[in-house]
């Protein structure tokens, strides 16, 4: 491990030398449940986490399983991020001039960043969020109501009319506003650069709406699809990711580790793009990969090509931010689950007789003790590279007594989250159209 290590070290060094004055932005991942967050609670149990963890992976699922394409019109987009109080990671980062720092969510799914800004509903002055009150910035300016905007506002007579923006999300969410640019600033993981990015496209959102809704310490979303350019924005206006470069990245730790510091998003033609990669697809707003198989413990599961060939048809195969779950669909699931239990036989572990729900196979103790010699999952994608995945991503801790297994059988869409994601850095390439994976400590990316 120690020689990956400074094999690493040394590629990141030589691409960043050789890259010098590429764009890169890096900047820190706040989990939900890490101490960083300010939706951190120390009281909440194996079992409060695991329910969050499972409400947001089968909402997420849900939305995908049942809208096979992206619904685009001119004034209203349906994106893919599921019921927004349930997303994993969010960013920080600071709009305007003077700059107000804002919270987000990293989301995938979708590909507009917007912000809250006041007069607002619902936003709660008590909640210590910082909102963006548009008319204190010296940098803002709302996008004027052109010919390629069908539905304009205007509230004052003295005022022009501006573009307005509605983006619908899964779970019945949705925000809407105006669209406008303003200049944004993002500081480094290490704390030791500030980047401004000027006259960045986004949308000032007066009102949110949806069950439960957005928590209140919570400012916006910031969207990470790319391509073209979302039919619904203006001529000319291009998502967050494609205005900074052609390439993103991002890398989490464990995600059970509430004190790990160095979990990171990074934007820009610079970006750490290390490892085996796969082809990547976009298509209908949505990023697609393919797979060629699943190993446990070395050895390929009988799974025929014709599932694969299956999956990769229906263009149902993604990599997720916001699902922490493996879902997978029900013909390669069968197999794998099949494949457990056999080898959680051999390591003594301790069956639940009556699983929770999603869940199919539980049991006695905890991953930490009783799955300690159960062998590492590979989910191999075409071309060859594979994400290695130790007991801590094939189990989830739902009770302190109790874990599952924390792959989710699919009848459609087969989702791979965070929790098959961790300790590697995944990097989109989104010129040459490919993801790249490389098992390695986040820390090591920080320079």
């Amino acid at each position: 491990m120690r020689t990956l290590n400074l094999f690493i070290i040394l590629f990141v060094l030589i691409a960043s030398s050789s890259s010098s004055h590429a764009l890169k932005i890096t900047t820190p991942l706040i989990h939900r449940d890490s101490r960083f967050s300010p939706l951190y609670n120390a009281t909440a149990t194996a079992a409060d986490r695991a329910e969050r963890s499972v409400q947001a992976s089968l909402a997420r699922h849900a939305y995908l399983a049942g809208h096979a394409s992206l619904i685009s019109s001119s004034t209203t987009t349906s994106s893919g991020i599921w019921g927004i109080k349930f997303n994993i990671f969010y960013v920080n980062f600071s709009i305007g001039d003077p700059p107000v720092p804002q919270l987000a969510l990293m989301d995938t799914g979708s590909d507009l960043l917007w912000v809250k800004c006041p007069p607002c509903s619902p936003c709660s002055t008590s909640s210590g969020a910082t909102y963006f009150y548009s008319f204190n910035s010296k940098t803002y300016s709302p996008f004027p109501c052109t010919d390629d905007c069908e539905k304009c506002t205007g509230g004052w007579p003295w005022s022009p009319k501006h573009c307005k923006y509605k983006i619908d999300y899964a779970g019945g969410h949705s925000s809407e506003g105006v669209y406008a640019t303003e200049q944004l600033t993002f500081q480094t993981s290490n704390n030791g650069f500030v980047t401004t990015i000027p006259k960045a496209f986004f949308g000032c959102s007066s009102k949110q709406s949806g069950p439960e809704g957005l928590d209140p310490h919570v400012n916006g979303v910031l969207g990470l699809m790319a391509g073209a350019g979302d039919p619904d924005f203006p001529d000319g206006q291009f998502p967050l990711v494609t205005r900074l470069g052609t390439s993103f990245s991002y890398c989490v730790g464990s995600l059970s580790d509430r004190y790990y510091p160095h979990n990171h998003l990074s934007f820009g033609d610079a970006v750490d793009l290390i490892g085996g990669s796969t082809p990547l697809y976009l298509e209908d707003g949505r990023y697609f990969v393919h797979l060629s198989g699943i190993s446990l413990g070395g050895k390929m599961l009988d799974i025929k090509k014709q599932v694969f060939a299956k999956m990769a048809l229906r263009k149902k195969i993604e990599m997720d931010s916001g699902s922490e779950l493996f879902l997978l669909y029900i013909e390669a699931f069968e197999v794998l689950k099949a494949e457990i239990e056999r080898l959680a036989f051999w390591e003594l572990m301790t069956p639940v007789s009556s699983p929770p729900r999603p869940f199919e196979l539980c049991y006695r103790g905890t991953v930490e003790k009783e799955a300690r010699g159960f062998p590492a999952m590979g989910i191999r994608f075409v071309g060859g590279v594979e994400l290695v995945v130790d007991r801590f991503g094939v189990f989830l801790q739902v009770k302190d007594d109790v874990f599952c297994l924390a792959i989710v059988r699919s009848k459609g869409v087969t989702i791979i989250g965070m929790m098959a994601q961790q300790s590697y850095n995944v990097g989109y390439d989104l010129k040459a159209m490919t993801v790249s994976f490389q098992k390695m400590d986040c820390q090591l990316l920080e320079r």
